[in-house]
């Protein structure tokens, strides 16, 4: 398994037959001549011999650009899983909504449903368990409402204990969490959730805007939970991690 960080929420992670790619827009579709993932960015000439799905968790502009439909053709098969209401401006998609199961012939697909738009995704792949959360996060805003902070938190950890029941036990490969330093000392809330009743064997910090000074001092901040040893340092754009799991 290999993961890259290719912009905020955007990442991409090859396992053993496939290439997946989550919430990608910006910069990552606009490769220099020779350029490829280990710069951040998606260069079709790179992807010819793959088996590509990409995944999209809602239409925010930060998680979504209309251009990956123009790579429909630099894999072996390029396959589109989308939110259900994608259905009007793409057809050939894989369609989804919250809490729902889509079994493909080479991997299963399970959404959650956001705390703010669109949902989140478990795929189970090539014998791996990868969680993308999307938006879904503990979004606890200082000075917001206390009904509107209550309703999160009520929301979110109905949605971590739903991917709980469907893991049945089973621990993920790899998270995708939203650490985001808008939301200022609340910002840990949603990892901090998740690890209570959820383990990943590598936890991946994202929607941090591409501001990684701020998130090494907010990952310093987490330096006395019992999951920080699982963060995996996001320092740069390109390869953050390697790692070839064995199943018993």
């Amino acid at each position: 398994m290999k993961v890259w960080h290719l912009n905020h929420s955007g990442v991409a992670v090859e396992t053993e037959n496939h290439l997946l790619f989550f919430d990608i827009f910006g910069e990552a579709l606009t490769p220099a001549e020779n350029e490829g993932l280990e710069k951040g960015v998606i260069n079709p000439a790179q992807m010819q011999d793959k088996d590509i799905l990409f995944f999209v968790s809602h239409e925010h502009h930060d998680h979504f650009d209309p251009k990956i439909f123009g790579l429909d053709k630099m894999g072996k098969r390029v396959r589109y899983v989308l939110p259900e209401e994608f259905d009007e401006i793409f057809e050939d998609g894989i369609f989804v909504h919250a809490n729902m199961q889509v079994q493909l012939e080479d991997c299963r697909i399970t959404t959650f449903d956001s705390t703010d738009i669109g949902v989140a995704y478990l795929v189970e792949i090539d014998g791996m368990r990868i969680y993308h959360a999307g938006d879904l996060n503990w979004w606890h805003w200082e000075g917001e409402e206390e009904s509107f902070n209550l309703d999160q938190a009520a929301r979110y950890q109905h949605e971590i204990q739903q991917l709980k029941k469907t893991l049945q036990g089973k621990s993920l490969d790899l998270a995708f969490i939203p650490m985001d330093q808008r939301l200022e000392q609340d910002f840990a809330r949603g990892v901090i959730c998740f690890c209570e009743s959820v383990y990943a064997k590598h936890i991946v910090p994202i929607h941090f805007w591409n501001d990684f000074d701020t998130l090494k001092t907010m990952m310093q901040s987490l330096q006395k939970q019992d999951f920080y040893d699982r963060i995996v340092p996001v320092a740069a754009k390109g390869l953050i991690l390697e790692d070839n799991p064995k199943r018993g």
